[in-house]
């Protein structure tokens, strides 16, 4: 471990205590029991709290709850930017385990009130906690989404550097990348796409939970379906067929349950059919029988039917 050679040639000098604190959140948390071991013979006091907190598994990780946040308060009477936060975002409230004082507050994160901007310093959470995805996409999803539901410009920038990351990622990932996959500008959808993918190839993505999570946002009408047809398809032609497939078959249901015509649910019926056929996995779609028995012959109709049909010869 390049942490204990390093306190290893510090000797008796002592490391700046805020370094070792930041060195210690990077460790893995399945570091071997030796290395304790090793460290705590070295007889320093850095050497001892490295010891300690490898043999107590060090940050532990956190209880993540979605959770409704709504615009900050008026200013002034006529308060401009007021007029244009959106009303309501669902986010992710963080707390300790059960036992866990939480000294740095790192495992409290309380989502902020729905505002114009954001902390600039988001970019730097994947590297000061790369093993806690689930407290790192808490702490970044104010800025992704408001990329889909304010239209701002780079909130995504952070999610391929949070893949890279390890840990459970959980609702907050989920929400996360559902955002992403509905921002406003290209690059940001791209950004999300390569986060898609990265975490689909590691095996670290909940297809089904994103997509239930997207499904949720675009009901809520925070995420547009136009805009999540092209990184979709995008992953499925970049390898990632069933991955896409599970996430709209989860999506799904709440978007043909829409109370109103959802612009850009056709589109999705269409790439959901395509990617059962090409992965030849059948996943039951709460509501598609219903919309495919209407009457006529609208887009809408027409596909939920194709789909209908392709479930069925798989």
């Amino acid at each position: 471990m390049a942490l204990l050679e390093r306190l290893t040639a510090l000797g008796d000098r002592a490391p700046w205590p805020w370094d070792l604190t930041q060195a210690l959140l990077r460790l893995p948390a399945d570091t071997d029991d030796a290395v304790a071991d090793k460290a705590a013979a070295l007889g320093t006091p850095a050497g001892d709290r490295l010891a300690g907190w490898l043999h107590d598994g060090g940050l532990p990780q956190a209880v993540a709850c979605a959770t409704t946040v709504t615009r900050r308060p008026r200013r002034a009477r006529y308060d401009w930017e007021f007029e244009q936060l959106v009303e309501r975002r669902l986010l992710v409230e963080l707390r300790p385990p059960a036992g866990y004082d939480d000294p740095l507050g790192l495992l409290t994160v309380d989502p902020p009130p729905i505002a114009a901007t954001y902390d600039g310093w988001v970019a730097l959470w994947p590297s000061t906690l790369p093993g806690h995805r689930s407290v790192v996409a808490a702490s970044v999803l104010p800025g992704v989404a408001a990329s889909a539901d304010m239209d701002q410009q780079g909130g995504t920038a952070v999610l391929p550097l949070l893949a890279e990351g390890t840990g459970p990622g959980g609702v907050a990932l989920d929400l996360a990348v559902a955002y992403g996959l509905g921002a406003r500008h290209g690059a940001d959808r791209i950004a999300t796409l390569d986060a898609l993918l990265m975490l689909a190839g590691a095996g670290q993505l909940d297809p089904t939970g994103t997509g239930r999570r997207l499904g949720e946002l675009v009901t809520a009408g925070a995420v547009k379906p136009t805009r999540v047809r092209e990184p979709l398809r995008d992953a499925a032609l970049a390898g990632a067929p069933l991955t896409v497939w599970r996430l709209l078959a989860a999506a799904l249901p709440a978007l043909l349950a829409a109370p109103g015509p959802l612009r850009g649910l056709p589109d999705l019926l269409t790439l959901a059919s395509e990617t059962a056929t090409a992965t030849g996995v059948r996943i039951e779609v709460p509501g598609l029988a219903d919309v495919a028995a209407r009457g006529g012959s609208s887009r809408l109709v027409t596909e939920a039917r194709r789909l209908r049909r392709a479930l069925a010869t798989t």
